[in-house]
């Protein structure tokens, strides 16, 4: 037996987290009964209803790194028939769902995947896996400025927050325009836009290139590939290194 929010999420239905939010609603069924119990345990192989649909077991786990464009949602259905991740991903054997989110003008990779074990270990702030960024600003950023990111920012509620790494990429004098590329080890809400604002960097777009090891190299905008075994694995071992431990002494 094991938890109901556990077996939703193992089926790719969604994050535990957001199978937790589902149950507390009444909005899953086991066996055709409502339940709202968070610590309610069933059988994996128990027949479970979500959102009035029904979930099948599906042992097959599928992995994919996505770069998403600008202007689409982070998320598998919009009320306001606004694009979506969930509209690339049509063709693939089974319901993918993302890997944590990227806001709706942010462009940049995301993983994408139906193994909730695997979306709810990468999303856990605890482990504080690294996502780097490349903000593009209106003006001249100065290294003071991009010296103040390490050294730390407040943002909203006077968060206290660092880079990991921080850096000037490239100033173009005729466009007056900064790349500013940053390493972050947290995930708050809109944190990156709030980290450039602090600094007073008038940020005007922003992509993630990286979620950790993985690149965004010559993936195009708006298409993916599949995750190779090694790389699924090799999360599992990134916050038990004593290398991972040194990087984030810098914090």
């Amino acid at each position: 037996m094991e938890r109901l929010q556990k077996i939703i999420s193992a089926r790719g239905i969604t994050s535990r987290r957001n199978a937790e939010k589902l149950i507390v609603e009444g909005k899953v069924k086991v066996n055709g009964v409502v339940i709202t119990e968070l610590g309610f345990k069933a059988s994996p192989d128990a027949d479970i209803e979500v959102n009035g649909k029904q979930t099948t077991k599906n042992n097959e786990k599928f992995y994919y790194l996505f770069n998403k464009p600008r202007l689409v949602l982070t998320t598998m259905y919009d009320p306001k028939q606004r694009k979506t991740v969930a509209d690339y991903f049509k063709d693939v054997p089974t319901r993918v769902y993302p890997v944590g989110r990227l806001d709706y003008d942010v462009s940049g990779l995301i993983i994408m995947t139906n193994d909730g074990e695997f979306a709810n270990f990468v999303m856990h702030p605890r482990y504080e896996f690294f996502k780097t960024y490349q903000g593009l600003c209106k003006g001249k950023v100065s290294k003071q400025q991009v010296s103040q990111l390490l050294k730390g920012v407040k943002i909203e509620d006077d968060y206290f927050t660092k880079a990991i790494q921080a850096e000037l990429l490239n100033y173009d004098q005729e466009k007056d325009q900064t790349i500013v590329e940053m390493t972050i080890a947290e995930g708050k809400k809109h944190h990156v836009k709030q980290m450039f604002s602090a600094i007073e960097a008038n940020l005007m777009k922003l992509k993630r290139t990286k979620i950790e090891f993985l690149e965004v190299d010559d993936l195009e905008v708006g298409r993916y590939r599949e995750l190779k075994p090694h790389e699924v694995k090799k999360f599992y071992g990134i916050y038990q290194s004593t290398k991972r431990k040194e990087d984030l002494k810098v914090k």
